[in-house]
This record gives C-alpha cells, sequence and structure tokens, in this order.
C-alpha cells in the first residue's frame, strides 16, 4: 500500500524574508547567543469544547484568532501600549519585537547586544530589547529581554510580535480550537494530574546551541518509519527533509520548478510536496496530511541535515485541542468537542 502522492510544485514568486535520536551533535558549532525562529517565519509564499481543567485555574483565559497566514494571534500588550497582534509560536526559541512595533511602544535598542537568530531558511545577527512589561491577558511577564527583527515580508504584515518557547513554557499551555481560546496555567496544576479521555505524548526538548534555547518535538510513525519532528504551531505547512521523504518511500528527487518558502531572514527552495495517507502519534491516527519536503536551514541547526527530520505546524493539529506541559515533558490531545 503507498503512503501518499507526491506532486510537483509550481514555482511561486516569494518575498524574502530524549533518547540520542534527538541529541545536537557537538561539532555544530552552535553559539551561546543562539536562537531558533520558526514558527512565525513558515510561510508558503502566496497562500494565504470542554475544558481541560476548571475555569477558575486558568492563570489567563485569551481569544486567539487565526490570521490570513495561518498564524495564532493574540492581543499582547507592550509597556502599556497596544494591543499588538502577536503569534504564538512553539518553534521560536526566543520572542521577537518586529521593528514597527518596538518604535510604536517607545523602546531602544540595547546597546552592543545582539544574537544569532537561526531561522527556517536563513540566519543573521539582530539586536535585542528590554521589554519592561509584556502583557497577554492577565499574565504580565516582566523585564522581557527579547529580540527585534524587521517585518518587510508581506506574510509577517499581520505580525506584530512572536510569543516564543521563552514565554510560552513559563505555563502550561492549552489551545482550544472550537473556543478559539488559549488557557494558560501554573505548570504544577496540570503537570501533577492525569486527564481521561486525553492522549500524553511524550514530548522531547530540542536544544539549541550551548544556551538555554530551545524547540520540542514529538515522533511520527509513517509505515515502518519513524521520523522525529518538531513542533511548531506558529507555522501553517508541515515539512520535512529530503531523508525523512526517502525514510518513507520517496524514492527519487526529479526535476522540477520550485515552490519558495518564505522566512523572517532569506527564501528556500521547496521542491515537492507529499500528501501522507495515514500516520500515527502515540495511540492516534491522522489521515491525509500535507508535507512539504525541501532540506531548509533549520534541520542543519538542529543537528538533523544527515537524518530524517520533519516540522509539524498548526494545520496537521486541525480540529484538535492541545495542552503542552512543558514541565512534565508531554503533549496532551483530544478531537475538539462541539
Amino acid at each position: 500500500m503507498d503512503i501518499g502522492t507526491l506532486r510537483l510544485l509550481r514555482m511561486l514568486s516569494a518575498p524574502n524574508l530524549c533518547d540520542d535520536y534527538w541529541s545536537m551533535p557537538t561539532s555544530n558549532n552552535c553559539l551561546s547567543g543562539m536562537a531558533l525562529l520558526i514558527a512565525a517565519m513558515i510561510v508558503i509564499a502566496g497562500c494565504a469544547s470542554p475544558l481541560v481543567l476548571q475555569d477558575d485555574e486558568a492563570l489567563a483565559v485569551i481569544s486567539y484568532r487565526v490570521g490570513d497566514d495561518g498564524h495564532i494571534l493574540v492581543d499582547t500588550m507592550v509597556n502599556g501600549e497596544g494591543p499588538f497582534q502577536f503569534a504564538l509560536d512553539t518553534g521560536a526559541s526566543i520572542s521577537v519585537l518586529f521593528d514597527r512595533t518596538r518604535k510604536a511602544a517607545g523602546l531602544a535598542l540595547l546597546e552592543n547586544e545582539t544574537v544569532m537568530v537561526q531561522g527556517m531558511v536563513g540566519s543573521g545577527d539582530f539586536p535585542v530589547v528590554n521589554v519592561p512589561a509584556l502583557s497577554v491577558g492577565s499574565e504580565t511577564w516582566e523585564n522581557a529581554r527579547v529580540v527585534s527583527l524587521p517585518a518587510n515580508e508581506p506574510p509577517l504584515a499581520q505580525v506584530d510580535g512572536i510569543l516564543g518557547v521563552d514565554f510560552l513554557r513559563r505555563y502550561a499551555v492549552g489551545l482550544h480550537a472550537r473556543e478559539h481560546v488559549v488557557r494558560l496555567y501554573a505548570p504544577a496544576s496540570v503537570s501533577e494530574r492525569s486527564y481521561l479521555g486525553w492522549t500524553s505524548i511524550p514530548i522531547q526538548r530540542l536544544q539549541v546551541g550551548t544556551s538555554d534555547a530551545a524547540a520540542y518535538g514529538i515522533y511520527l510513525h509513517i509505515r515502518a518509519a519513524t521520523i522525529p519532528a518538531m513542533l511548531d504551531l506558529g507555522s501553517n505547512a508541515n515539512v520535512m527533509n529530503w531523508r525523512a521523504a526517502r525514510a518513507v518511500g520517496v524514492l527519487h528527487r526529479q526535476p522540477r520548478k520550485e515552490e519558495q518558502l518564505a522566512g523572517a531572514v532569506e527564501t528556500a527552495p521547496i521542491t515537492a510536496e507529499l500528501t501522507v495517507h495515514e500516520l500515527q502519534v502515540q495511540d492516534l491516527f491522522w489521515r491525509n496530511r500535507r508535507f512539504l519536503i525541501g532540506d531548509l536551514q533549520v534541520f542543519t541547526v538542529l543537528g538533523f541535515d544527515d537524518r530524517p527530520m520533519a516540522i509539524v505546524g498548526l494545520e496537521f493539529f486541525e480540529e484538535r485541542d492541545l495542552v503542552i506541559d512543558f514541565l512534565r515533558g508531554r503533549l496532551l490531545v483530544r478531537t475538539a468537542r462541539s
């Protein structure tokens, strides 16, 4: 039985923009001042229930909307100014203010301090800014040190900033599809409990360099292959590298026109896409999931340039409720209820 349907992609114009399997090789030469920035960056150019805990146990309940480009957007106050539209991004190890937002909030860059930002398709050194108060709902992150990036690309026009893992892992984060709300919980209130009716999926921490920067991943089972996949809820696409594609039965890279994947720094070619008819994560099955195929820079940054790896975005979890329990290292998933 075939795993799915592989098809060629048309060219689109684009703006520039655990266990040992997860371990990074020590020869990766990553620096301590490095950050991974992916989720709000993955945009295909040209594209457009009952809750897990009692209401009074959530520290904050925030309505969200999904932007035209697929980002999960929440109202965020920056140093008392706003609200601004920030994207939730489990693929970004560091939070971001875009330059226009920083200027609107009256914040200055820190002198002589930069961070190497490793994005989906490019990298660069960018300045740092200290935000006295970054507020989402009733929760405030004080003295937040974030990176300031330009936002010159159309895919990021709706996004004023990014709430990355450095903010999100302060909580257990619930994302509820039918209600369109994000719920922030005290980590212990979720990690100390079990939830009937939810599937618990282990998440592995992916270290980025020698700093505290990190992303998180799960395992996909496609036919006989086990593919590690970074959890990237800020992305509107699923991606796998060519080693993963070959591991699940895609044997040849044929000459073809390329589609461009727009990132924060540059663009990169996507040479094919694969529709996987069925895959499994723990006890859950997913059907007809679309993956773009390309050897992007992020796979090298994470130490998977010579091993199969994928990235799963928001569309992968369509119509499912999620709770990310960073403290206990698990992803709770269930089908969203009406």
